[in-house]
């Protein structure tokens, strides 16, 4: 059976690879692919990817709401725990941005 990476387009494949690689240059990070998601972990979640058929639509995690353009919705989980999405559709959009979001959230997990 393939993963929900496995059988997303061909281009989105290439902006999750470039995507992984940038997390990875964060520190350790486990990557659990699922039916439709992928949660990458430090030692908690920070990061859901779901792929959709023309984006990635990642779910980062925070202890804040992140307002930016680039934001499609902010949800708030629990008192101090907030799911950012961005959709991604290039591997250009894997910025300093992105990473700096991607680092804090990787730095509460930890």
């Amino acid at each position: 059976m393939s993963d929900a990476i496995a059988r997303a387009d061909p281009a989105l494949q290439r902006v999750y690879a470039s995507l992984l690689k940038a997390v990875q240059s964060l520190g350790p990070v486990v990557e659990e692919r699922g039916d439709r998601s992928v949660l990458l972990r430090s030692r908690g979640g920070f990061l859901g990817v779901h792929p959709k058929h023309d984006c990635l639509d990642l779910q980062i995690v925070t202890d804040h709401a992140i307002r930016a353009a680039r934001v499609t919705k902010v949800d708030p989980v629990s008192a101090r725990r907030f799911h950012v999405h961005v959709r991604l559709v290039t591997e250009k959009e894997v910025d300093a941005q992105l990473l700096g979001w991607l680092r804090e959230a990787y730095d509460l997990m930890a």
